[in-house]
């Protein structure tokens, strides 16, 4: 059970810096985008 404890908590880990990383990268497009319209 500690190994797939640990592979979750790590799966976890990486989804929540792709969520990240992706929202970030969306409001940075966005903000482009709105930039450009102005």
């Amino acid at each position: 059970g500690s190994i797939l404890a640990r592979i979750f908590g790590f799966i976890a880990l990486i989804l929540a810096s792709v969520n990240i990383f992706g929202g970030f990268l969306v409001t940075e497009r966005m903000l482009a985008m709105y930039k450009k319209k102005g």
